[in-house]
């Protein structure tokens, strides 16, 4: 297939080019929020955290603020190198850490955002055996495992990014994207299966799972503790998915648009500058997920939580409550341990909303 990569456009401001005006937009908007949100929520989960430990799903929320991290504090320096006309020594380098830091952000995000699925799934479906199966341990190994596959993800990028002065003295940074067809093919699709195709099709079967638990509660037993709604839990899956939806969907369904047109010779210099000027739009919407985020942070809370499963563990607590107020010590078998000296309030609805105080000694 004839093509030349030379033709590729790159979004430099002194062209002229309007979306590298809409780019520059979406980098500053995201920059301050993105900051902003994702520093707060690391110090909340490292400095300011109330117990010891934290809690599986912080454990994921703290990494999900990491991967944002990286990729907003090169906004600053992506902006002063698009802004700049000659050419820079340390260009190079910035160019691939610019998409090293982006591959930890788009898929580091995509997977922690799997792995809160697979948490809220268990503390909702399973909330009393999964107790012994899943703690905060397994948490930090499922992240150091992803961290290690986002690392060794990385490698092949430091081979292909590069930078790349131009006639009128312009650098761009190029990748993949406009490198020869058969490592553009093969790197899109395995990032589009592996990295984004496979979780969110794991994600929607969780959240799928969790939201028909909850909808298949008995209306009066659609309010835990507190007079708090079932809509609340809700409200954090579909959110979570915002996020997967308008960050990560267009930017892969664009790659992979490249990908066929390719193959089908249908690139040609009348479209190539539509097509790869929407290919950098949509790469630069995947920092929209650094803004959007921050609202997983507040509806993910340790409180947040607590509620969720004491409302599915309402239902195991029937039985026992109808019976009398008070549970023997040796009902709760393996949980003793890990309630003793506390005490729990288990909400259930039988014609009313009624509490029962359980104390373990």
């Amino acid at each position: 297939m004839q093509y030349n990569s030379q033709a590729v456009t790159s979004c430099r401001f002194e062209n002229g080019q309007w979306y590298c005006y809409v780019i520059l937009v979406l980098f500053t908007f995201a920059l301050p929020l993105g900051i902003l949100g994702n520093v707060a929520a690391v110090l909340n989960y490292t400095c300011f955290r109330r117990t010891s430990s934290l809690s599986t799903s912080n454990v994921f929320l703290l990494n999900l603020a990491l991967c944002d991290s990286a990729w907003t504090l090169t906004l600053p320096f992506t902006i002063y190198f698009s802004l700049q006309r000659s050419f820079h020594r340390d260009i190079q380098i910035f160019c691939q850490l610019k998409k090293i830091f982006f591959n930890i952000n788009i898929y580091g995000s995509i997977f922690f955002l799997t792995l809160i699925s697979f948490d809220r799934y268990a503390g909702t479906v399973h909330p009393i055996s999964s107790l012994r199966w899943w703690d905060a341990c397994k948490a930090k190994l499922c992240c150091a495992c992803v961290w290690i596959f986002l690392f060794l993800g990385c490698i092949p990028e430091l081979f292909v990014t590069f930078a790349l002065q131009r006639p009128g003295n312009v650098t761009v940074c190029m990748d993949h994207i406009q490198g020869p067809f058969v490592l553009f093919k093969t790197m899109s699709i395995i990032k589009t299966l592996v990295g984004f195709a496979l979780p969110f099709s794991v994600m929607l079967v969780f959240y799928g799972m969790t939201v028909q638990v909850l909808r298949g509660l008995p209306r009066g037993k659609r309010r835990g503790g507190g007079g708090q709604w079932v809509g609340k839990p809700l409200m954090l899956i579909t959110a979570a998915l915002l996020v997967f939806v308008v960050s990560f969907v267009p930017y892969h369904v664009m790659m992979m648009t490249l990908v066929f047109m390719r193959i089908n010779d249908q690139v040609t210099p009348a479209n190539v500058h539509v097509l790869y000027a929407s290919y950098e739009f949509f790469e630069a919407m995947c920092s929209v997920s650094s803004c959007l985020d921050p609202v997983l942070y507040i509806l993910a809370s340790d409180r947040f939580q607590k509620r969720l499963q004491a409302l599915r563990r309402g239902q195991y607590r029937g039985l026992c409550c109808r019976r009398s107020r008070r549970v023997p010590n040796d009902s709760l078998g393996g949980l003793t341990a890990l309630f003793r000296g506390r005490t729990t309030d288990f909400y259930l609805v039988s014609s009313g909303i009624q509490s029962c105080n359980l104390t373990v000694n």
